[in-house]
C-alpha cells in the first residue's frame, strides 16, 4: 500500500494527494476505497501488522529451555520493532488527530502482553495471581516496543547491545520470580 511506503521512507504521515500519487489513482479514488483518513490509517496499520506477522512468525517453544525462550523472543521482538519503527513512530505522532491509532497500538501492545504470558506461563503458575501479574507485568515492560526505542533511540545503543540489555532484564525478571519460590 502507498500509504505505508510514504511513511516509511517519510516516518511522517503524508498528505492525502501524495496518498493517492503513489498508488497511482486520483484523491478522489482513495475517498470510494475509505469513508475517511481513520479507515484509510487503519487498513495502512492493519495491513502493516499483518506483513509484520507473517514476516516474523512464532515458533513452538515447548521444548526449549529458559534460555532459548529469552533468545528467540528477543531476536523475533528485535526484528520485529526495527521494521515496524517508522509506523509506529509516525502512528504515535498522529494518534491525539486519530485515536484509532491509539487503539491499534494498544492492540498491538495486548498482542505482545498474550505471547510473554504464553512463553513463560509454566514460569508463574506457581505464583499467586498478583505476584504472577506483576512478572509478567515486568517481562512486557521490558521487552515492549517503548522501551525497545528508549534503547535503539534514544539512547542511541547498538542494535546487539540493545538486544543483551533486553534478555538482560528478562533474566532479572525471571531470576526474581524463581527466587520468590525458594
Amino acid at each position: 500500500m502507498g500509504m505505508l511506503e510514504l511513511v516509511r521512507e517519510t516516518g511522517s504521515m503524508p498528505t492525502t494527494d501524495a496518498v493517492a500519487d503513489r498508488a497511482g489513482v486520483s484523491r478522489r479514488s482513495v475517498f470510494r476505497h475509505y469513508a475517511d483518513v481513520s479507515e484509510l490509517l487503519t487498513a495502512a496499520y492493519e495491513l502493516q501488522r499483518e506483513e509484520a506477522f507473517r514476516r516474523f512468525p512464532r515458533r513452538d517453544p515447548s521444548a526449549w529451555s529458559e534460555e532459548q525462550r529469552i533468545d528467540a523472543f528477543v531476536e523475533r521482538a528485535s526484528e520485529l520493532y526495527e521494521y515496524v519503527a517508522p509506523v509506529r513512530r509516525a502512528a504515535i505522532c498522529m494518534a491525539s488527530e486519530y485515536p484509532v491509532l491509539f487503539d491499534l497500538m494498544r492492540g498491538d501492545d495486548a498482542t505482545q502482553r498474550a505471547i510473554v504470558e504464553s512463553l513463560f506461563a509454566d514460569y508463574f503458575s506457581k505464583h499467586s495471581d498478583d505476584a504472577a501479574g506483576l512478572y509478567v507485568s515486568s517481562l512486557v515492560a521490558a521487552t515492549s516496543w517503548a522501551n525497545w526505542e528508549g534503547l535503539r533511540r534514544e539512547q542511541g545503543l547498538p542494535l546487539e547491545v540493545s538486544r543483551e540489555v533486553v534478555r538482560t532484564l528478562m533474566r532479572g525478571v525471571l531470576k526474581v520470580a524463581r527466587e520468590a519460590l525458594a
